[in-house]
C-alpha cells in the first residue's frame, strides 16, 4: 500500500490493538469503534453462559478428576443443546445446525491423554471415539491434513466431528456458527487469549437471534475457574462491558447516606399496574406522575417507620400519607395540571398504592427479639478433654447441580440437574488421614491408633447417614474441614465455659434501623469494583431490608449476592450496631453479620476468616450467639414468631456459585 502513497488510509479491524512484547497497546486515530460488548446488547451475537458445579470446591479435585468431570459436564451440555438445535429446525422448518463442542488443553501431551480419554469406553462408553479429532502444531503428515479438512467442515452437517481438541492454535482466521461448548482444561490463558475462545463461539447460525434461550447460548464450562471468569466478564475492559469502563479512582469526594428500604417492586411493573387500575391514557407526562406518586409514598412511609420506631402503620397513618402526596402532587409546578385532570382514579390509586407499600414494608420486617442478660460470672477459658464430636460434622452430599451464569447479565442464573459424580477408587480414610498428618502439632507415631479410630467413625459416621457414594462425596468435596474439625478435636478442643447467666426475652424490636455509611464509591451488588471493599456502598438490593448495603470483606459481599439470588430467602439484613443486644466476655458488644430469613426460621449469620475461627474471642461471640438463638427460639414458638437458628461460616466455603441452602446444612450450630 505504501507504494500507492496514499493520501489517508483506512483499516477495518476486529482487534484493534497492537502487540507491544507482552502488552496489547490500543489503537490510535480511531474513527469509529463498534465493540463486541455493543453487538451483543444489541442481539447480533449469541449470549455467553458459564457452567459450574453448585456447592463445590474444586481444591478437592486432582487435575485429572477435574478434567474428566469437565468434559462430562460439557458433553452433557453439548448433548442438551444438540436436542434443542433439532427441536428448533423441526418446528420452525429451518436448516439444522449441528453442534461442536471445543477442548482447550494446556499443552501436546495434555491433549493427547484428553483424546485417548473421550476414545474409551468410560467416556460415555465409547460413543464419541470416532468423533473427535486433535488439531496442534506437532500434528503433521496425513494424520494432520486429514484433521485439517475435517475442521475446515464441521459446519457440515454430514461431517462426523463432535469435538475439537486444540492447544492454543485456533487464535485467528476459523470462521465457524456453529460452535456451542467451550471446555478449557487447565488453561492458565490470557484474557486475551479466553475471550477469542469465547468469541468464537458468540456468531449467530441463522445470521439473528431466534428468541430460543438454547439456540441464542454459546456454553462455557468453567468449573475451578467460574468466580475467575464471572468477574473478568463484568470488568469495564472485558469483551462483554467495553466501552462503559467506570474508573472510580477519578472520584475521591466521601459522602454519606441513609439506606433506603427495599420495597421489591420494579418501577415499569408498578407503572403497568398503575396504569392498568387507573385506566389514563399511557403519555409521557403521566409516567412522570405515577413516579412521583410512587416515590412520594416510599419516602413517607420511610420517613413514619423511623419515626414511629414501628413497621406498623395505623390505618389513619395511612390516610394522612395518602392526603400529604396528592396535596403535594397538586401543588407541583410541573405536575399539579396533570394530577388536577385525572385527580379521581390518582387520587383512588394513591390510596391503593399507600396500603399495598406498606404491606409490602411488614413483609420486609425482619422481627428481632430483645433480650434482657443477667450475667452473675466471670467467662472462664479452659480446655477439656474429649470423644469425637459427630454433631460437629454437618456435611452433606453435593448434589448433582449445575449451575449456569450469564457473562453479559450477572442477574440471569439458572440450577439445572447435572449427571452424577463417579468416585471409583476413591479412599476417603487415606485422604482425611493426610489432611491430619499435614499439621506440625501432630505426632503421628504416639496418637496413630487415636487417629484411625476417630477417621473410621467419621467416615462409618457418613457411610451409615448416606450410603458408600454419599460418605465418597462428602469426604471428596469437604476433606479439609473434615480433617480440620478432627485435628482441632484432638489439639485445640476449646470451650468457654461462662458463670451464671440468666436471659430473658423482654420485647420485640417493631423496626429494622437505618443504617448511615459514608462511601466514596456506590456500586450495584453485583459490580466489579477495583478500590478498597470498605469505600464502597453497594446497591440495587431487592431481597435485602434495605437497598443499600456496606460489606467488610470479599466473603461477606458473596455471600450477599448467594442470598440476593437463592430462591430459599425471603429477606436479608445486614443489623445496625444498635439492632442486637447481645454481649459477651464482660460486656462487649456482638454485632452479627447477617440476619437471613427463610420460610420457616431466621438464621443469625457469622461469616469469618479461617484464620480466626480459632480466637477466643470469636468462640467467645459465637457461645454467647448460640445462647441468644436458643433463648428467643424457645420464646418465638411460645409466640407465634419464627425460630432461630445460628450459621458460623469460614470465608473460604463461601462461593459465588454456592447455594443458601447447603450452607445451613453444612454450618448451622446446633442450639
Amino acid at each position: 500500500m505504501d507504494e500507492l502513497k496514499p493520501v489517508l488510509g483506512l483499516e477495518l479491524t476486529a482487534t484493534p490493538l497492537v502487540k507491544a512484547g507482552t502488552k496489547q497497546i490500543p489503537f490510535k486515530n480511531v474513527i469509529y469503534e463498534y465493540p463486541l460488548s455493543k453487538a451483543i446488547e444489541d442481539g447480533y451475537t449469541r449470549t455467553p453462559y458459564a457452567i459450574t458445579r453448585s456447592d463445590i470446591d474444586f481444591f478437592h479435585f486432582g487435575n485429572e478428576a477435574l478434567d474428566k468431570l469437565m468434559l462430562q459436564d460439557g458433553i452433557a451440555q453439548h448433548e442438551k443443546t444438540k436436542c434443542s438445535l433439532e427441536e428448533y429446525a423441526l418446528s420452525h422448518d429451518k436448516e439444522k445446525v449441528k453442534p461442536f463442542v471445543l477442548v482447550v488443553c494446556s499443552d501436546t501431551n495434555h491433549a493427547a491423554w484428553v483424546e485417548n480419554y473421550i476414545k474409551s469406553d468410560e467416556f460415555r462408553a465409547g460413543k464419541y471415539r470416532n468423533k473427535v479429532i486433535t488439531v496442534h502444531s506437532k500434528k503433521s503428515g496425513a494424520e494432520s491434513d486429514f484433521n485439517t479438512r475435517l475442521l475446515l467442515g464441521v459446519e457440515q452437517a454430514d461431517n462426523p466431528v463432535e469435538i475439537v481438541i486444540h492447544v492454543n492454535m485456533l487464535k485467528e482466521g476459523w470462521d465457524v456458527n456453529n460452535l456451542y461448548t467451550i471446555i478449557p482444561l487447565r488453561t492458565a490463558v490470557s484474557k486475551i487469549l479466553r475471550e477469542q475462545m469465547v468469541g468464537r463461539g458468540l456468531r449467530l447460525p441463522y445470521g439473528k437471534r431466534t428468541g430460543d434461550k438454547a439456540v441464542d447460548a454459546v456454553m462455557l464450562t468453567a468449573h475451578d475457574k467460574f468466580e475467575e471468569i464471572l468477574a473478568e466478564a463484568q470488568k469495564g475492559d472485558s469483551i462483554f462491558k467495553r466501552a462503559n469502563i467506570i474508573n472510580l479512582n477519578k472520584k475521591e469526594e466521601e459522602e454519606t447516606l441513609y439506606t433506603q428500604l427495599s420495597f421489591g417492586i420494579e418501577e415499569k411493573h408498578n407503572l403497568e399496574a398503575a396504569y392498568e387500575y387507573t385506566q389514563i391514557q399511557k403519555t409521557q407526562e403521566m409516567d412522570l406522575v405515577l413516579k412521583q406518586v410512587a416515590d412520594k409514598i416510599y419516602e413517607k412511609v420511610s420517613e413514619q417507620i423511623q419515626a414511629s420506631y414501628s413497621h406498623v402503620i395505623t390505618a389513619e397513618d395511612e390516610k394522612k400519607i395518602a392526603e400529604c402526596v396528592k396535596k403535594e402532587l397538586v401543588e407541583d409546578i410541573d405536575l399539579g395540571e396533570a394530577f388536577r385532570r385525572n385527580a379521581d382514579p390518582i387520587s383512588a390509586w394513591t390510596d391503593y398504592q399507600t396500603k399495598e407499600i406498606h404491606r409490602a414494608v411488614i413483609n420486609k420486617y425482619i422481627p428481632i427479639p430483645k433480650i434482657k442478660v443477667t450475667d452473675k460470672g466471670v467467662d472462664d477459658y479452659i480446655y477439656e478433654d474429649f470423644d469425637l464430636d459427630l454433631s460437629n460434622f454437618t456435611q452433606t452430599p453435593i448434589d448433582n447441580q449445575l449451575l449456569i451464569q450469564n457473562l453479559e447479565d450477572p442477574c440471569d442464573l439458572q440450577r439445572v440437574r447435572g449427571d452424577k459424580i463417579d468416585f471409583g477408587a476413591y479412599e476417603p480414610k487415606k485422604v482425611i488421614l493426610e489432611q491430619i498428618r499435614i499439621q506440625p502439632e501432630v505426632d503421628y507415631e504416639k496418637c496413630s491408633k487415636l487417629l484411625y479410630k476417630l477417621i473410621i467413625q467419621i467416615c462409618d459416621y457418613f457411610e451409615n447417614r448416606y450410603g458408600q457414594n454419599g460418605m465418597q462425596n462428602i469426604v471428596m468435596m469437604n476433606k479439609v474441614s473434615i480433617g480440620k474439625e478432627i485435628y482441632e478435636q484432638i489439639l485445640r478442643h476449646f470451650k468457654v465455659k461462662t458463670g451464671f447467666m440468666e436471659e430473658e426475652v423482654i420485647d420485640v424490636i417493631n423496626y429494622n434501623v437505618r443504617q448511615q455509611y459514608n462511601c466514596k464509591y456506590k456500586l450495584n451488588l453485583f459490580a466489579t469494583y477495583e478500590t478498597r471493599i470498605q469505600n464502597i456502598v453497594f446497591t440495587g438490593i431487592k431481597k435485602g431490608v434495605f437497598e443499600e448495603a456496606k460489606f467488610d470483606s470479599e466473603p461477606e459481599l458473596v455471600f450477599a449476592r448467594v442470598l440476593e439470588q437463592d430462591n430459599d430467602v425471603k429477606n436479608w439484613l445486614r443489623p445496625a450496631s444498635s439492632q442486637f443486644n447481645i454481649t459477651y466476655n464482660q460486656g462487649h458488644r456482638y454485632e452479627p453479620d447477617f440476619v437471613v430469613e427463610a420460610e420457616d426460621l431466621i438464621y443469625l449469620v457469622e461469616v469469618k476468616g479461617e484464620d480466626r475461627i480459632s480466637d477466643v474471642d470469636v468462640i467467645a461471640k459465637k457461645e454467647r450467639a448460640i445462647r441468644y438463638c436458643k433463648a428467643v427460639s424457645e420464646w418465638s414458638k411460645a409466640n407465634g414468631y419464627k425460630q432461630w437458628q445460628y450459621l458460623f461460616i469460614p470465608a473460604g466455603e463461601i462461593h459465588s456459585y454456592s447455594s443458601f441452602g447447603q450452607l445451613t446444612k453444612r454450618f448451622s450450630e446446633s442450639i
